[in-house]
């Protein structure tokens, strides 16, 4: 993320040699033909959403000299929000907390922003999908009860990517036509999943190809309280599914949550909550963003150095900036 105040009546941002901030490509490694596109997020010195930018507003530059603004246009990339929850044996005390904390992260999410949940025991399956009504959504929740199969965490994010493989296939544009987030609630330890390093491989690769925006949040049981000598032990117990978990967060860039079982009672108070908040705030930036077309400078070949992109004529304004759409 990149957020620069005007100064002189102009924001600047800077994209140099090295990797953006997480979620974005640095422009210098781009190799695209003209003419190239960027997307633009701003707001005003009140924080409001700018909507009405013009070519003329926007000024980019590179070493070999100024670009020209081929268009300017509103841009909205919605999302859609998808929630795994292990509703095996393994969770029956944190059952409470898992509708509560989930009633207040439905609650909280934009009420446009489509929302499906899957449970995992014995098999993944719906409870509802893509609704935005809430009555459905109440009752889906409601429907969260304890199975006595083991639930199947690995086969529920395979069949996951599969879906998102299925229904982008195909696709004429560059972006599908909205952004995946996912979030699961699951166990560390291994559970009845058919665990496959090929599946497992494909499912990864796929969720990175489709930009999906993952929390992995994964309940484990705490070790022993005391070693030898009185010792508190704070450690917990990292299993399979703690593995795969780790491994969708770093190809995603996501975010891996562990807390213990005793320590489920945060999903109500904080986790789920705060995650609504952050995917609302994100809503809106992928919702009131602009696509800038320019055309590159006579002669500019190959990656972009020194890459700047300057907004005119609006005080106090703060940018965010994504190569593919995708706000961070």
């Amino acid at each position: 993320m990149l957020k620069h105040t005007v100064r002189r009546r102009r924001a600047f941002v800077t994209v140099l040699s090295v990797s953006l901030a997480a979620g974005l490509v640095t422009l210098s490694a781009r190799q695209a033909p003209e003419p190239s596109a960027i997307y633009l997020f701003a707001t005003d010195a009140k924080g409001a959403p700018i909507l009405d930018l013009q070519p003329s507003d926007i000024m980019i530059k590179e070493d070999v000299g100024s670009s020209s603004i081929a268009s300017v246009s509103r841009f909205g990339w919605p999302l859609k929000v998808t929630v795994l929850v292990d509703n095996g044996p393994r969770n029956s005390e944190a059952l409470v907390h898992f509708r509560a904390g989930l009633k207040k992260f439905f609650a909280g999410l934009p009420p446009r922003v489509p929302v499906s949940l899957i449970a995992m025991a014995p098999n993944p399956r719906w409870l509802f999908r893509e609704t935005t009504d809430k009555v459905l959504i109440e009752k889906g929740v409601n429907l969260i009860t304890i199975d006595e199969g083991l639930g199947r965490f690995s086969d529920a994010l395979g069949e996951f990517a599969e879906r998102l493989d299925r229904e982008f296939a195909g696709l004429e544009t560059p972006l599908p036509p909205y952004l995946p987030v996912l979030v699961s609630i699951a166990n560390t330890h291994q559970d009845g999943s058919e665990v496959r390093r090929e599946a497992n491989l494909k499912m990864v690769t796929s969720l990175r190809k489709h930009r999906v925006w993952t929390t992995m949040i994964m309940v484990a049981p705490g070790r022993v309280q005391t070693e030898p000598g009185g010792l508190p032990v704070v450690g917990v117990d990292e299993g399979q599914n703690a593995q795969i978990a780790k491994t969708v967060q770093e190809v995603t860039r996501g975010r891996y949550v562990p807390i213990t079982g005793s320590g489920t009672s945060g999903l109500t108070s904080t986790i789920l909550p705060e995650l609504a908040q952050e995917i609302a705030v994100r809503y809106l930036r992928q919702m009131t963003q602009h696509r800038i077309v320019f055309e590159r400078p006579e002669g500019a070949k190959g990656t972009m150095k020194n890459f700047s992109l300057a907004l005119l004529n609006r005080p106090g304004a703060r940018i965010t900036v994504s190569t593919d759409g995708a706000m961070p």
